[in-house]
């Protein structure tokens, strides 16, 4: 499967150097994976009654959303708690127990909110689909398959009897934080839903329109993986098609024009990288444009970006350009937002923030000891503009961004700097909706069958919970194609005023 919950530190207000977690695998990840009770031994029902329930107590009493009072965290918290018991003790099989939890997870809707409950590719069934101009087609058919499958171009009309649209939003929505209201959720869902990974959502068989006229039924018998399909496969088959910004860099266009790749804000993948950034930004003799690759870009910290402008503008107009993200933070008032911060100030890629995350490991105790559920830590609790305020840039380049459907958390925070500046220009697809949450902290379920994540930090936005950022300019091609998708923003660009 496309993998739909990661985690990842981020940064959503960067004067302060403050941090967060975006929803990426890999905090989870690198936790230490528990043993498996066999299959024949494991009584399901008990599993997922204990799982279930300390994942619904532990959100409601450390999941930020919650305390903020945040309508899209209380509502499906509420709605778990009313009939998820009752379907926990329904429980019978494996299978039950993980369409249960990440049905829980997926209800939330935000990559900050999670679960790794070690999914894998277990099977494929030859083919990718993908929702192009209203309708599902075949962008991939594996060759020398072992049993028939329709080629390129090929519409899926109907799989398991219903149209094929209807069967991703009830075989594999719920079960994933892709918000059916967004406008690549579909194609996301269609390019999963051909690797089964544990949660029987494949289907068995899919009629398909064919160039010629005709209809034909194609039986889908999974192949495993691995096993008659490597993984190697499987990646770069998905490399195709999934979009990854160009390493941090700086790379010419045309005619004064940059690119400049930020494929993560993660200073432990990046920090070095974004550190040699910076001075060949300062050194450009007079760019007409920057154009600011974010392809894929799950989070991290954003004052990697907010340098970046600080390199092309200076250091006051970056940091006024940072206000724009947020008007507030605070942390959940508790002992783990304190484990949180000790563990920032102790990491070597969180240096330049260490004094930032002491001051806010004193405010937080100072809360806990006031009885507070909430901790301010940082801006005023009582601002809140309805509208971000803006600052014309003072000199150098033009601004343009290139974003997908998989730029989140402190990536959609650089992108309230950019549109700060006022005249910024952005390219691509639309993302998903936008979250005011952060630092991620991760539990193992009771069982050790799994993690969950949770943000205990909430940042108060002028940014609508879950509104999702739109291209002022919308590209149609492949954004995984990196030749294509330049040669499109450069001829876009020489049809604009600098």
């Amino acid at each position: 499967m496309l993998v739909d919950f990661h985690l990842r530190r981020h940064a959503m207000k960067t004067s302060t150097l403050t941090y967060a977690c975006a929803a990426t695998l890999s905090l989870l990840m690198a936790c230490p994976a528990h043993a498996d009770a066999p299959a024949s031994a494991a009584d399901w029902g008990a599993i997922a009654r204990t799982d279930f329930q300390f994942t619904v107590d532990t959100f409601r009493k450390q999941h930020a959303g919650v305390a903020a009072g945040d309508l899209s965290v209380i509502e499906p918290l509420a709605a778990a708690e009313r009939t998820g018991m009752s379907e926990a003790a329904a429980v019978r099989t494996e299978q039950d127990y993980l369409r249960l939890m990440q049905r829980f997870i997926g209800a939330f809707g935000d990559l900050h909110t999670g679960i790794n409950l070690r999914l894998r590719t277990r099977g494929w069934t030859g083919l990718v689909l993908d929702q192009v101009d209203g309708v599902y087609r075949v962008v991939w058919s594996e060759p020398n398959w072992p049993n028939p499958l329709p080629p390129l171009g090929a519409i899926a009309q109907t799989c398991d009897g219903v149209w094929t649209g209807t069967y991703l939003q009830t075989r594999v929505a719920p079960f994933t934080s892709d918000g059916v209201e967004y406008a690549a959720t579909f194609s996301t869902l269609a390019r999963k839903t051909m690797f089964e990974n544990g949660l029987g959502w494949t289907p068995k068989a899919c009629v398909f329109a064919l160039a010629d006229g005709n209809r034909k039924s194609y039986s889908l018998p999974l192949q495993a993986v691995p096993g008659q399909v490597g993984d190697a496969r499987i990646e770069a088959v998905r490399k195709r098609f999934r979009a990854l910004a160009t390493p941090v860099g700086v790379t010419p266009l045309a005619g004064g024009r940059y690119w400049v790749g930020m494929p993560d804000f993660d200073g432990a993948l990046s920090g070095a990288a974004y550190q040699a950034l910076y001075p060949k930004l300062a050194a450009l003799s007079k760019p007409d444009w920057i154009v600011f690759d974010l392809r894929g870009n799950g989070g991290g910290n954003s004052d990697w970006g907010m340098r970046a402008l600080q390199a092309l503008y200076g250091r006051a107009y970056g940091e006024r350009l940072s206000e724009a993200g947020s008007s507030a933070k605070y942390l959940v008032a508790s002992p783990t937002s304190i484990e949180q911060l000790k563990r920032y100030i102790s990491l070597p890629e969180f240096a330049n923030g260490k004094e930032s995350n002491q001051a806010d490991l004193v405010k937080v105790e100072a809360a806990i000891r006031a009885g507070k559920t909430l901790a301010l830590v940082d801006g005023k609790a009582d601002a809140q503009g309805l509208m971000p305020p803006t600052w014309p840039r003072p000199h150098g380049p033009r601004i343009a961004a290139v974003i997908d459907r998989t730029c989140f958390s402190s990536c959609m925070t650089f992108l309230l700097y950019l549109h700060a500046a006022g005249d910024t220009v952005v390219m691509g697809e639309p993302t998903a909706g936008y979250s005011p949450f952060g630092e991620i902290t991760a539990l193992d379920l009771p069982s050790g069958h799994g993690k969950i994540g949770f943000p205990t930090a909430w940042f108060k936005s002028t940014q609508g919970t879950r509104a999702p950022f739109h291209p002022d300019i919308p590209y149609t091609g492949n954004m995984a194609d990196d030749a294509a998708l330049m040669k499109w923003v450069n001829a876009t660009l020489d049809t604009m005023q600098r």
